[in-house]
């Protein structure tokens, strides 16, 4: 490698030869770049002799820079220079290249852009922000059922290998088992859901490779809001089935969707529950509920029941009505 001294040896050398040739400016400019070797020499055989060959390059500021990059026969004469001052029997010039030197760095950008750091990748959004970005597109494209569904689902995602530049991630959105049920008899609804899922999981950084959609996820013998459950699988926390979900299961009962209706939380949705080791059906409808007034329900008929979102308005009311699905006294 050529030791520093040799390299201003040179740069002053080439600066004397075009003064000597009547160009000053460039004289000029050449001693106030910087110069340094590009890379190891490089091996060239020329008729019977063998030659180091040196690629050199030559930084130099803005406004020098611009006048050689915009005049060929300038940019010329200052590389005859370099290589009437490198050319004896043993070496050559292989390239001499010029380069902006970068201000504050007095270098250029070849000898810096190790030092530059990486800027920290972009966090990937939550899997929530993504379900609820592709809920409120199904919902804008009007079918509000599949942004009901969405909302009532999970997604998992995880990065794939990928041989491109882009990562790829794929997408599993686990959906309430009759959410579920239903689109498999909706093609049309669940290929729109996943378009939504893609759409709203794909980032600068990162594309969707496939989104698949999949049951909510229950543990042998648990039931919705226990470990490994899917959250959100009865709706919304305030949603009637989601109250009388939750008195339920404070007493031990397993309770799963099974089916909706179009109408979505609150209204047409039927669950199956295991309580007191016997199997009820259990449909709660959009309606009035039964008044204070009127005959309640008995411990003893009940093998399915169809009850109103108002019979389950407030959690007491759910409460009483879960103690008499497992098996309580009777509800007035």
């Amino acid at each position: 490698m050529i030791p520093v001294p040799a390299l201003t040896a040179l740069k002053a050398a080439v600066a004397a030869l075009l003064e000597a040739r009547g160009e000053r400016g460039l004289s000029s400019l050449v001693g106030g770049a910087e110069l340094a070797l590009a890379g190891p020499p490089e091996r060239w055989t020329l008729g019977a002799r063998e030659v180091s060959a040196s690629r050199l390059s030559l930084a130099v500021d803005a406004p020098a820079f611009a006048a050689l990059t915009a005049d060929a026969a300038r940019l010329a004469a200052v590389r005859e220079a370099f290589a009437s001052a490198v050319r004896t029997p043993d070496t050559e010039l292989a390239d001499l290249t010029v380069l902006l030197r970068l201000p504050g760095a007095g270098r250029g950008w070849n000898q810096v852009y190790r030092e530059a750091a990486l800027p920290a990748a972009p966090e990937r959004p939550h899997p929530d922000a993504v379900l609820g970005g592709a809920a409120a597109l199904v919902e804008a494209s009007g079918d509000a059922r599949g942004a009901a569904m969405l909302r009532r689902g999970r997604l998992e995602a995880a990065q794939v290998p990928s041989s491109g530049g882009v990562a790829l991630v794929r997408c599993v959105v686990r959906l309430d088992p009759a959410d579920l049920a239903a689109l498999d008899r909706d093609g049309e609804r669940a290929d729109r859901l996943r378009r939504a899922v893609r759409s709203a999981g794909t980032r600068a950084a990162e594309a969707v490779a496939s989104v698949e959609l999949a049951t909510a996820l229950y543990p042998n013998g648990g039931a919705p809001g226990t470990p490994g459950a899917a959250p959100g699988s009865l709706g919304a926390a305030g949603a009637p089935e989601a109250r009388l979900a939750r008195a339920l299961e404070a007493r031990g009962a397993v309770v799963v969707p099974v089916s909706r209706g179009e109408g979505g939380a609150g209204g047409g949705v039927e669950l199956a529950v295991v309580a007191s080791g016997e199997l009820l059906r259990v449909r709660i409808e959009a309606g009035p509920g039964r008044g204070r007034d009127q005959r309640g329900w008995r411990a003893g008929e009940i093998r399915a029941i169809t009850l109103a979102a108002e019979d389950l308005a407030t959690p007491e009311r759910a409460g009483e009505i879960a103690a008499l699905l497992c098996g309580g006294d009777d509800l007035a």
